[in-house]
C-alpha cells in the first residue's frame, strides 16, 4: 500500500478498520497495523495529518489522535452539547462501521432518529420566545403566562422514530397560516405536558413527542373549527335572512288578491236576483266567480310551486353545509328549525287561503241554485 487518504477522518478510519488488536479511549486510538499496511508511509501520512503520538516500527504499533468526526458510538456523538443541536457533517461511527454524509439516504434507525432529534430541536428553536445557557449548552425559553425552559440534554437511549415530524414542521412551523396562534397553541401544549415543571430536558420532551402532536393537532383543529364557525355562522345567518324574506314574500305576494274574495262574495250575493228560475244575469255572475276562483287557484299554485323552490333551496344550502363542516354543522340546528318552522307556517296559510277560495266558490254556487229555485222546499 503506498497511498493514503490525506483526509485525518479517512485515515483514521481506514487505520482503524487495519489495526488489530486495537484500542479506543478518549479520542485517542492504538494498536497494531497488519501486515498488508506499508509502515513507512503510514507513520508519515499520520504525521502530517497531526494525528501520531507514537510509532513503534518494530512491532507495528501505533498510537494516535483519531481524525475529527471520529466516534466509537453515538453516545460519544451527543457528549458535546454542540451535536446534540446540530449533526457533525461529516461523522463516523466505529460500533457500526458507519460513516454519516449530506449526500447519504440510507440512514441506520439510530442515526436517521439522531437527525430529526436534532431538526426537532432546530424547529422549536424557531419558535422560542430566546435562548438562554451558556456557551454551547443552548437552552430554549417560552414564554406563555408562565416560563418553560428546555434544556437540549439527551442521549441515544432517548432516541426514537418521531412519527409526525415532517407534517409538524409544514404544517405548523413553516405554514404562515395562522402563524401567532399556532405559536400560542404550542407554547400552551407545553406547560400543559409539563405543568409545574420550570426547566424541561429535551430528552422528556422526546419521550412525549407522539402526545404532544395530538395535543397541538387536536388543539388546532379546535381553532380552525371556532374561526371557521364565526365565518360560517355569518354566511347561515345571512342565509336565513334571505330565506325568511323569501317564505314571507310567497303570502305577502297574493295578500292584496286576498282582499277581493269577502268582497267578490258579498257582491256577488248582493247582486243576484232571486227569480226562482236561473236568469243570465245570475249565471253570468256566478260565472264571473268561477273565472275568478281559477285565477286565484293558477296564483295560489304558482305560489306554492315557489314556496317548494325556496324549500329546496333551503335544503340544498343545509346538505351544503353538513358536508363541508360537519365538525360544526349541529351548531347551526335551531336556525334551520326555525326556517324549517316558517316553512311550515306559510304552507299552511297556502292551503288556508285556497281553502277560503273553494269556499268562496261553493258559497256563489250555492247562492245561485237558491236564487234559481233548485231548493224549492227550503224557501
Amino acid at each position: 500500500m503506498t497511498q493514503l487518504p490525506h483526509n485525518p477522518l479517512d485515515l483514521t478510519i481506514l487505520l482503524f478498520k487495519n489495526m488489530q488488536p486495537r484500542q479506543l479511549f478518549d479520542g485517542q486510538l492504538s494498536g497494531k497495523v497488519k501486515d498488508s499496511f506499508d509502515f513507512e508511509v503510514l507513520v508519515p501520512a499520520l504525521e502530517s495529518a497531526d494525528l501520531l503520538i507514537n510509532a513503534n516500527a518494530t512491532n507495528r504499533t501505533i498510537e494516535c489522535h483519531v481524525g475529527k468526526g471520529f466516534f466509537e458510538s453515538l453516545d460519544d456523538v451527543l457528549i458535546a452539547p454542540a451535536r446534540r443541536l446540530s449533526v457533525p457533517k461529516p461523522f463516523y461511527l466505529a460500533d457500526d462501521d458507519y460513516l454519516y454524509s449530506d449526500s447519504d439516504t440510507g440512514l441506520p434507525a439510530k442515526v436517521k432518529n439522531y437527525v430529526a432529534a436534532t431538526k426537532l430541536y432546530a424547529l422549536f428553536a424557531k419558535e422560542a420566545d430566546h435562548q438562554g445557557g451558556i456557551g454551547d449548552n443552548k437552552t430554549l425559553v417560552f414564554l406563555h403566562k408562565e416560563k418553560i425552559e428546555i434544556t437540549s440534554e439527551y442521549s441515544a437511549d432517548d432516541l426514537h422514530d418521531l412519527t409526525g415530524l415532517t407534517e409538524f414542521e409544514v404544517n405548523f412551523i413553516c405554514s404562515e397560516t395562522h402563524q401567532e396562534q399556532k405559536r400560542t397553541i404550542l407554547k400552551t401544549v407545553l406547560l400543559e405536558l409539563f405543568s409545574g415543571q420550570k426547566k424541561v430536558r429535551f430528552s422528556e420532551l422526546l419521550a412525549r413527542f407522539d402526545e404532544f402532536i395530538e395535543k397541538v393537532q387536536s388543539s388546532y383543529q379546535l381553532y380552525v373549527a371556532e374561526f371557521s364557525f364565526q365565518k360560517v355562522k355569518a354566511e347561515v345567518e345571512k342565509e336565513k335572512l334571505d330565506a325568511m324574506i323569501k317564505l314571507n314574500k310567497v303570502f305577502s305576494d297574493i295578500q292584496g288578491q286576498l282582499l277581493a274574495v269577502p268582497v267578490a262574495l258579498v257582491l256577488v250575493c248582493g247582486q243576484m236576483e232571486d227569480k226562482c228560475e236561473l236568469t243570465t244575469k245570475n249565471f253570468s255572475i256566478w260565472l264571473g266567480a268561477l273565472i275568478f276562483t281559477i285565477f286565484m287557484d293558477l296564483l295560489i299554485r304558482n305560489q306554492r310551486h315557489t314556496l317548494k323552490a325556496v324549500k329546496n333551496e333551503i335544503d340544498q344550502q343545509r346538505q351544503q353545509l353538513e358536508s363541508k363542516y360537519k365538525t360544526i354543522a349541529s351548531r347551526f340546528e335551531n336556525i334551520y328549525t326555525e326556517i324549517d318552522g316558517r316553512h311550515t307556517h306559510q304552507k299552511r296559510l297556502i292551503w288556508i287561503v285556497e281553502a277560503l277560495v273553494a269556499i268562496s266558490l261553493a258559497i256563489t254556487t250555492v247562492a245561485l241554485w237558491w236564487y234559481s229555485g233548485a231548493f224549492p222546499y227550503g224557501r
